[in-house]
């Protein structure tokens, strides 16, 4: 990059008011040498008389009700559609600085030897010629999804710019990279040492660094990144800023950049780890990294790491029911969730104890701390009446014990005791959840009712093995070679699936509604028996709420061989739901050991790999970059996938559609306490017809 011939002059005050200067750009005047002429001393007395008379006027009859000259030349929004040479802040024009050697020190710092003693004002000689590329854009799409990484030290350069190349390189975002630090190393040498080029890595570079950076004090260095961030943002209006942690960071970068952007209300993404663990960052959208800023008041190294999930405002709550009598199958899984990455911020956990819980549990959860490495939170909720539940009771149980805060940010993570998790399981709901509900790209995820995480080996419905489309088959429709092979089902999940916050909340309605006219109209059916007695009753009336409202889950589907799962199903500590225990004869059996939903089970080499018998080996790694190993494109768009009916049978469009309205009208006469099939509902209360 070329030295920029125009110089910013920034202080302190500028990060607290942008848009009070306006920018006057450097011209450089040609001098001519003057002609000699005679003086005329009387003339030019009379002159600067008449001047001093002007002045002494203008002074004296000047009005006092006039506001400062800096509010009365504010910046307007209408000004960037003035000339390009017009810039927003107000700025000298300074001679050419001089950085061959230290700045001199004052008379008071004679005899301060630190390195780092300059505190003069601050010019940024490189800054303004990158960003007057960007104010003589005619094309807005440059601010509309704009990301910027920021660095200061050499080291978190280096960490960030494999994850910003290889954004820059999908062409979703215009990805900016700012330097702010001390070092002098220039742009071209960042390039060459780190071995990239303009070709393979896009990115569109800014030089904030100071003038005399390499002597200047914290208090200093923190201004100028205020500064710097308050031109970035003037021009580039990014929808996100990415920076590295305090291991690998400057404390006054750091510093200066979350008390800009809490100022600001920008988007601060601090990662917790290399950025090489979460380079799944890099197939998401601007709109879908953006998120709402929090304040907080100090900096630290748990602050940090607090403020890497702001941007996302992903809650994850998990919910555990403990089976009567029995305890290794919970402390299995509960182990596998203590080794989970979760980003800096672990999940709430609740578990739900029987009336006469495994003492072998009671004394696990009084030594366990969750996580190992942070603070979460735990319940533990202990059911006092002793007889076994009902159907509707252990329903009522399940939903009743979570209900989200923010319905739009807090999901529920619903796991039998069976499951086992990978560590990464976390990254792969944060990443999906991501893509599919808060990308400006995904417009058709609104029924997205949740993520499952396992591809279960047998229908819901009659236990029948359930075999995955073929990869060529479920990828059919998808442009982009390359994706996570998944596919859409109208069947919920009872082992390991998050349920979206709002759907949970409007779940609970439609269940509401639907228990209360049951008992007002004794004649109403209680339920179908559609969904096998191996799941809890409460499928069955998520399956009514999926079929009535048009709603599927997100499955993954996975290669049975050479693709580690996100989730198992252990099948030697398996039981029966608490309300079909006493029913079902397979746990009076000894052998064989009873059917577990989840079980890999033999496939024939015309589906999607070759299943191996048993229990599949979970992923051992803390993040899905395995997974992208495998399919670069990541997740793809939702509206190419193949969607699969209850039954398991493909479902075109018209076909979904009709199947959708045709039970939904049947539900309303059935189980809605309406007399008519008026089709015309928008919510889950016109499921139903109180007053009829």
């Amino acid at each position: 990059m070329k030295p920029s011939t125009r110089h910013f002059w920034a202080d302190e005050e500028l990060g607290k008011k942008d848009d009070d200067y306006k920018l006057r750009s450097d011209k450089l005047h040609s001098w001519r040498p003057q002609q000699w002429r005679p003086s005329r001393m009387p003339r030019r007395l009379l002159l600067m008389l008449a001047v001093a008379y002007l002045i002494y006027i203008f002074f004296h009859s000047i009005s006092t009700d006039l506001t400062p000259a800096a509010e009365r030349y504010k910046y307007r929004g209408t000004q960037s559609q003035q000339k390009s040479s017009q810039w927003p802040f107000s700025i000298s024009t300074p001679a050419v600085v001089s950085q061959h050697g230290p700045p001199p020190r004052d008379e008071s710092q004679a005899g301060n030897r630190d390195d780092f003693y300059y505190d003069g004002h601050i010019i940024f000689n490189s800054l303004g010629n990158s960003l007057l590329r960007f104010q003589k854009q005619s094309d807005r799409h440059f601010v509309k999804h704009a990301v910027v990484f920021a660095a200061s030290s050499l080291r978190g350069v280096s960490d960030l710019l494999p994850l910003a190349c290889r954004m820059a390189n999908r062409t979703i975002n215009n990805v900016h990279f700012v330097l702010m630090g001390r070092n002098g190393v220039s742009i071209e040498g960042i390039q060459y040492v780190n071995g990239i080029h303009d070709s393979d890595c896009p990115v569109h570079w800014h030089d904030s660094r100071p003038d005399y950076a390499r002597w200047s004090t914290d208090d200093r260095m923190e201004r100028a990144v205020v500064a710097g961030l308050s031109y970035v943002e003037s021009y580039i209006h990014p929808d996100a800023i990415i920076t590295q942690g305090e291991s690998l960071e400057d404390a006054f970068f750091l510093k200066g950049t979350q008390r800009k952007t809490r100022d600001n209300g920008v988007p601060y993404i601090v990662l917790p780890s290399s950025s090489t663990n979460l380079i799944w960052l890099s197939t998401l959208d601007s709109t879908a990294l953006r998120g709402s800023y929090h304040t907080i008041s100090s900096i630290g190294t748990h602050l940090l790491t607090a403020l890497a999930i702001v941007w996302n405002d992903v809650r994850i709550e998990i919910l555990l029911h403990a089976p009567a009598e029995s305890s290794g199958s919970l402390i299995r899984l509960i182990k596998s969730l203590e080794n989970a990455d979760y980003l800096g911020l672990p999940p709430t956990l609740t578990i739900e104890l029987p009336p006469r819980p495994d003492p072998h549990l009671l004394h696990f959860l009084e030594k366990m701390k969750w996580p190992l490495h942070l603070s979460g939170k735990v319940t533990v909720r202990r059911r006092v009446r002793p007889h076994a539940m009902n159907a509707a009771e252990s329903a009522l149980r399940t939903t009743e014990a979570f209900y989200p805060r923010n319905p739009n940010t807090s999901h529920l993570l619903l796991l039998s005791p069976q499951v086992e998790l990978a560590p990464s399981f976390y990254h792969y709901l944060l990443y999906s959840s991501l893509k599919y509900r808060r990308s400006s790209q995904e417009e058709t995820s609104s029924k997205l009712l949740g993520i499952s995480l396992e591809l279960p080996s047998s229908k819901p419905t009659d236990n029948k093995p359930f075999t995955a489309l073929r990869q060529k088959e479920a990828n059919r429709d998808i442009k982009t070679e390359g994706t996570l092979p998944h596919f859409l089902w109208q069947a919920p999940n009872s082992n390991a699936a998050m349920y979206f916050g709002d759907k949970w909340a409007e779940f609970h309605s439609f269940l509401s509604t639907r228990l209360a006219i049951q008992e007002k109209e004794t004649g109403t059916a209680s339920h179908e028996e559609i969904i096998s007695r191996k799941r809890p009753t409460l499928m069955e009336f998520i399956l009514e709420f999926i079929r009535a409202k048009g709603y599927y889950m997100l499955y993954p589907s996975f290669p049975r061989k050479g693709i580690y799962p996100l989730a198992t199903v252990h099948k030697e500590l398996y039981h029966s739901p608490e309300e079909f225990f006493h029913s079902d004869s397979s746990n009076l059996l000894e052998t064989p050991a009873p059917y577990v939903e989840g079980l890999a089970e033999p496939l024939t080499t015309e589906f999607v790999g070759e299943a191996e018998p048993g229990e599949r080996p979970l992923s051992q790694a803390s993040t899905i970059i395995p997974l992208l190993a495998e399919y670069e494109a990541g997740l793809p768009e939702i509206s190419t996938l193949p969607l699969l009916s209850y039954r398991g049978e493909r479902l075109s469009s018209e076909i979904y559609r009709q199947d959708t309205e045709e039970y939904a009208r049947k539900f309303r006469i059935r189980y809605g306490g309406c007399h008519d099939s008026h089709s015309g509902y928008q919510n889950s209360y016109d499921l139903f017809c109180m007053n009829e």
